[in-house]
């Protein structure tokens, strides 16, 4: 039962209960109210993108109840396995798990991960971890389940509740012993719950691409999601639970998978954007400011974008800290060319042309790169989950997988990798007398 409700732009109202109001009063979470949703794109790029991780992660646990109800609406025949009571176990921890998800983030979400620790040195509870943790640097997600594992330390979380919402947000942390003994009558249960929080079509993406166009004012994330989330459904298909969406539903499917392409291009990949994300890192990276990742969780929670703001402003003062004064100044460098994929070889002659133009010219200059997965479907099915369309025959209907079904998803199927090549500001001109 809902006891609280809040106004939300996107959403209209988003309703919770005590329980979920007692996490979202932690101040694990009220953090996210200090960590920007978009970084430098609010400050210099979009104005209107003021919008944090707080309002996106109680949008995404609106978003994953109702995508949740949907699934149970859709399989009454399989869900009939189930008690009530474990039905509504199952809600509570698809809503915590929506709200969670981002939790972990650092000051200015990804800018800050060059300098995360080893994901070894984090005190996370490595027994519900798949094998042994793999020796790299740590990321967000890795930081979502420490400090998801220390609200069961504080006593907000139950172990076995939190050690599912970990496994629904993190791909190497194990479901608990109940969750698994559900999938054991419900086969394809608990991947199907997963792909609420981090799918094709989840209840991330469904928020943040809603709410990141109506925050910067661009028209590219908007599709149709009430028509989306009732045109999808679960059902049994050789021996386990898949995702299905009708066909009426299919173009609402292409239409994420359109605006996320056209988000990235126009929006989480604008040019200033990448550009003075490099001066960020590097600000980081050359001890400009000094940012430390701490590993305990409550130090780690006590970072936010304010305190990298204040040191950056501190920097900006000696003219000599180069990527500081820049940034605070807003003097951005000048993007030369977009290269869309460095590894044709087109491209890398063309990057190879440009380094070695400058380096002749004694031009600074600098590439700031990025990959993105539109989207895994029609590759391996070990890697992506399974996608039905419900196809329609003279009699009843058959399930095709959405990838064969749709022309767009097939000519989108790609991976997005952009490296734009920037020149610094004061030798702008000195390259414009190149050319």
């Amino acid at each position: 039962m809902s006891n609280y409700e809040l106004r939300d732009p996107i959403h209209k109202r988003i309703a919770f209960n005590e329980f979920e109001r007692g996490i979202i009063d932690h101040p694990f979470f009220q953090r996210l109210r200090f960590i920007s949703q978009l970084g430098f794109i609010q400050a210099y790029v979009y104005p209107g993108a003021v919008h944090d991780r707080f309002s996106h992660a109680l949008g995404a646990m609106h978003v994953a109840g109702r995508l949740f109800g949907r699934v149970i609406q859709s399989a009454s025949d399989v869900c009939s396995r189930l008690s009530e009571l474990e039905i509504e176990e199952l809600r509570n921890r698809v809503r915590l798990a929506g709200l969670l998800h981002d939790i972990g983030h650092g000051p200015f979400s990804h800018a800050s991960e060059v300098v995360f620790p080893n994901l070894r040195e984090l005190p996370i509870d490595w027994s519900a971890w798949k094998g042994e943790p793999a020796d790299r640097q740590a990321v967000h997600e890795d930081y979502s389940v420490l400090l998801i594992q220390t609200l069961v330390r504080d006593g907000v979380l139950e172990s076995e509740m939190a050690q599912d919402i970990c496994s629904l947000v993190h791909a190497d942390v194990r479901a608990s012993a109940w969750l698994i003994a559900l999938e054991s009558r419900v086969p394809g249960l608990q991947k199907v719950l997963k792909g609420l929080i981090s799918g094709e079509v989840d209840c991330d993406r469904m928020d943040y691409l809603l709410r990141d166009s109506y925050f910067c004012g661009v028209a590219y994330g908007q599709y149709d999601i009430d028509w989306l989330i009732s045109s999808m459904g679960v059902e049994e298909h050789e021996g386990s639970l898949v995702f299905t969406i009708s066909e009426n539903g299919v173009r609402a499917f292409e239409d994420v998978l359109l605006a996320r392409y056209h988000m990235i291009d126009q929006v989480y990949c604008h040019k200033t954007k990448m550009g003075f994300t490099h001066y960020l890192e590097q600000a980081i990276i050359q001890g400009e400011i000094n940012l430390q990742i701490p590993t305990q969780p409550h130090a780690y929670a006590a970072l936010h974008d304010g305190a990298v703001i204040e040191q950056l402003f501190e920097a900006a003062r000696d003219e000599r800290q180069y990527w500081s004064t820049h940034l605070m100044r807003r003097l951005a460098a000048k993007r030369i060319l977009r290269l869309h994929d460095v590894v044709k070889e087109e491209d890398r002659q063309t990057l190879a042309e440009l380094t070695s133009m400058c380096d002749k010219a004694g031009i600074k200059w600098f590439t700031h790169s990025i990959k993105k997965e539109l989207t895994f479907l029609g590759e391996a099915p070990e890697k992506t989950q399974k996608i039905f369309v419900k196809k329609k025959k003279i009699s009843g209907y058959e399930l095709v997988p959405v990838f064969q079904y749709s022309d767009l998803l097939q000519k989108y199927n790609e991976k997005l990798q952009f490296t734009d090549f920037f020149v610094h500001r004061e030798d702008v001109g000195k390259f414009a007398g190149l050319v």
